[in-house]
């Protein structure tokens, strides 16, 4: 698939809110780290979340969709919050990555929270999308924390949502360093290759969270232990999901800078680089998503001189792509909106 003809430009990387709340609509497959992510749009005055849809990744589409309720609900959300389902299983094939055991018990961690009478919607989570999008033209972030299947349906049922999103911001990808799912791949984008491939190749500006920022924003003992103190039930859940995160976490990366177990909470960054671009270091290119490698299919491919008169690609400079990130600076926004 080529590029559409007129990639649009991409917006400025300003903090979220500075006039009046900037509208979101959030896909999601809860999942601990995506759990600790909704919470943080949901308490950031700066964001106005229209609508949460879900996509089978960390768990199964019931599974999921049954804890993005609980969190809305232990968020305070409203009760006309559009919660709708997606995908339940990538493009092309039934065939699902394996859930991601580092989510526990129920995908939350063991997090025990009541079950939900929130409405789901009859609408899917496409419709609700596309409808979101185009109520308010142009204004629109769409956070996308999991697999890609539902964005990619989106974009190619409703062609005009590729124009009237603002931007699409994901969590996703491994550009210069290794994997989490196999040496060159990153568990969201792996999960379903294909639609990745059609959202990178849309012409809709991304803002793109790798691992490469994840992994350096290291969440500790210095955020966990206030959050699991907290007056509110919204930080000692946060707190509990970190606490879990980070007693799972393994390897010479284990560790924030006090030397102590802590845990890479890589949804949430995604959330908070919308609310403060300047948590991490940021390149401009262009992307794409490897579909036919034997070894590298679900590989994050960058381009930095996309755009240029180096260019080594014809691709469209859509993407901005983080590859630093500020832990002590993610764990005061936590404690900041959440404790």
């Amino acid at each position: 698939m080529d590029d559409v003809d007129e990639p649009r430009p991409l917006f400025p990387l300003e903090p979220a809110g500075a006039e009046e709340p900037l509208p979101v609509v959030v896909d999601c497959d809860p999942g601990v780290d995506d759990a600790v992510a909704l919470l943080l749009a949901l308490a950031a005055p700066e964001l106005d979340v229209r609508a949460v849809t879900t996509t089978a990744g960390n768990a199964s589409l019931d599974v999921v969709t049954a804890n993005a309720a609980r969190v809305l609900d232990l968020a305070g959300a409203r009760a006309d919050l559009r919660l709708a389902r997606g995908a339940a299983g990538p493009l092309g094939r039934a065939r699902r990555e394996r859930d991601a055991d580092v989510h526990g018990v129920g995908a939350l961690g063991g997090l025990d929270l009541p079950p939900s009478s929130r409405a789901v919607a009859d609408a899917s989570a496409v419709d609700v999308l596309a409808r979101a999008v185009a109520e308010w033209p142009g204004e629109v972030v769409l956070v996308a924390l999991g697999p890609l299947t539902t964005v990619a349906a989106l974009l190619a049922l409703h062609p005009r949502a590729a124009a009237d999103l603002r931007e699409v911001v994901l969590m996703g990808g491994a550009a210069f360093c290794e994997g989490n799912a196999t040496p060159t791949t990153e568990f969201n984008l792996r999960c379903d290759p294909d639609a990745a491939r059609r959202v990178t190749e849309a012409g809709v500006p991304l803002r793109v969270v790798p691992l490469d920022a994840t992994q350096r924003a290291l969440v500790g003992r210095g955020t966990t232990e206030p959050l699991l103190a907290s007056d509110d039930a919204r930080g000692r859940a946060v707190g509990a999901l970190l606490q879990h995160l980070s007693t799972r976490r393994r390897g010479p990366d284990a560790t924030g800078a006090g030397g102590e177990e802590a845990a890479a909470v890589h949804d949430a960054l995604a959330v908070a680089a919308l609310l403060d671009p300047s948590l991490c270091t940021w390149v401009g290119g262009g992307v794409r998503v490897e579909t036919a490698g034997e070894l590298t299919r679900g590989e994050l491919v960058v381009d930095t001189t996309a755009g240029t008169p180096r260019a080594r690609t014809g691709w469209a400079r859509t993407a901005r792509v983080a590859v630093d990130a500020d832990p002590d600076g993610l764990g005061r926004l936590l404690l900041d909106r959440l404790a």
